[in-house]
């Protein structure tokens, strides 16, 4: 929870500085905001939502407690886990082909379904 919170709050701070630029006239595209999201840690903070997804989906209710308490404890709820997820999910690329894309983001969405 301590790594979510890092990179969350890194990428909070990115977003709340790329929103003040915009007020300044300097225009993003949205893969340009998305790509300084990533660079500003982003991706880390996505790898570690889905950790807490498989975590979660593990169906041990010991597991599941620790998690909502530590999100609790972080003033979170697992709302915020699951847009961190979606935004992964909408922003998965097909590298590997589109059979490999939709059985990751097939993955992902059991893990926003069941949060």
């Amino acid at each position: 929870m301590e790594l979510y919170m890092r990179y969350s709050n890194r990428v909070k701070e990115e977003s709340e500085r790329m929103n003040d630029l915009e007020l300044d006239d300097l225009e993003m595209d949205e893969d340009e905001k998305y790509n300084r999201k990533l660079e500003s840690g982003l991706y880390s903070l996505q790898l570690i939502a889905v950790i807490l997804g498989h975590l979660w989906t593990s169906e041990h209710p010991k597991i599941k407690a620790r998690i909502e308490l530590l999100l609790k404890q972080q003033k979170l709820t697992k709302n915020d886990v699951k847009n961190v997820l979606q935004e992964y999910h909408d922003n998965i690329g097909d590298l590997d082909g589109p059979d490999e894309k939709e059985k990751v983001q097939a993955k992902i969405q059991r893990f926003i379904t069941a949060l």
